[in-house]
């Protein structure tokens, strides 16, 4: 966890100390920053277009939400949009284009959707797409986007090493939980969208265009998504938009003056994160291999037992709102403090959660799950 500390991984540029002349925008600039925010929402609607036409298909198997071929690649149209208008928009609003932080997320996250594209074409090997992920985290952390941990924690090389462990764990879990229609996609919109509304009051008001820039491209895919199914965000989608979701925390940690501020972006992806530790620690203890491809998410067993899913996806989408919510009351509270408030704060809904899923299954089994 981070502490005050003195030094930095990162170039002063990451340092968010300018936060008045971030915000300070010019007239013109704001309206061409909107202009780019509502061009983000069609062009990324006219790409997915596009690619439901090309038809690259998710067939239905065992583990499947869908019951009939759906084409997917979705996030190529939510990935391109954000990758054309982001420099535009960082240079109309005055902040750093050619920076390393910026140029070296870019380059991670063009990596590993590019990589995650060509798994959905061919179907590669788990191998190679943990490569990307690994790969791509070290060129986050590389630019200087790393938690600014003390000696005493570690130093610069512990931070670094969490950082990217945070960025591979990250993405899987946004990518193990991108299977019901409009949970990821709409889940991430949501968390965009309060970054951007809540960057300033934790000191990263530099997260305000960029956050936005991606939730108008997420909002511009959920409706192909949402609440029927027309295409799939895909692995392109789902990793380089989860790489992005985990460097943006880093982001956060590292530039937030508030003692617990550090916790926004866990809090905004606690939902995820508890499914996916949830699911993995229960299949350890009932002896399932934790490798193995398997539907005992959480949501999977809801959707399994008769749950609506439009409603587990509102549900998931709620329990990033309640993140926020947590990530503000605890964020001036000392480290540990904060830490442990915030953590009891998040359990209470997910742990109803569970126990909801566990009594659904008791009236409508699903078999072993």
């Amino acid at each position: 966890m981070p502490l005050p500390c003195t030094y930095s991984l990162a170039p002063a540029i990451l340092e968010a100390a300018q936060p008045a002349e971030t915000m300070s925008i010019a007239p013109s600039s704001s309206f061409l920053a909107v202009f780019c925010l509502i061009s983000a929402v069609f062009f990324t609607g006219f790409l997915v277009k596009m690619m439901i036409r090309v038809a690259v298909l998710d067939h239905p198997g065992h583990r499947s939400a869908h019951e009939r071929p759906t084409p997917k690649g979705g996030g190529v149209g939510v990935m391109a949009t954000f990758f054309v208008l982001c420099p535009i928009l960082l240079a109309e609003t005055g902040q750093p284009v050619l920076s390393a932080p910026v140029l070296l997320t870019a380059l991670a996250t063009a990596l590993l959707a590019g990589v995650s594209w060509l798994d959905d074409l061919y179907q590669w090997p788990p191998s190679i797409k943990f490569a990307a992920q690994c790969l791509a985290a070290a060129l986050v952390v590389a630019g200087g986007t790393s938690l600014p941990l003390p000696m005493t924690w570690g130093g610069p090389i512990a931070g670094a090493l969490i950082s990217a462990l945070w960025l591979v764990f990250i993405t899987n879990a946004i990518n193990f939980m991108d299977g019901l229609n409009g949970l990821i996609s709409g889940s991430l919109a949501v968390g965009c969208l309060l970054i951007a509304l809540t960057g300033p009051a934790f000191g990263v008001p530099d997260l305000f265009w960029p956050a936005l820039l991606l939730c108008a491209c997420l909002c511009g895919f959920l409706p192909f998504n949402y609440p029927k199914a027309r295409i799939f965000l895909g692995d392109v989608g789902s990793q380089g938009c989860g790489l992005l979701a985990g460097a943006a925390a880093l982001h956060v940690a590292h530039a937030t003056p508030l003692p617990s501020g550090w916790l926004l972006g866990p809090c905004l992806l606690f939902p995820l994160i508890y499914d996916v530790l949830f699911t993995l620690v229960r299949r350890k203890l009932a002896g399932h291999s934790l490798v193995q491809a398997h539907r005992g998410h959480l949501y999977q067993v809801l959707h399994r037992s008769g749950v609506n899913p439009a409603l587990i996806t509102l549900a998931e989408w709620g329990f990033v709102v309640w993140g926020a919510v947590v990530a503000h009351f605890i964020a001036p509270l000392p480290v540990l403090p904060g830490l442990a408030c915030g953590l009891g704060l998040l359990l209470v809904p997910q742990l109803l959660w569970t126990g909801c899923a566990i009594q659904q299954t008791r009236r409508h089994p699903v078999g072993p799950w």
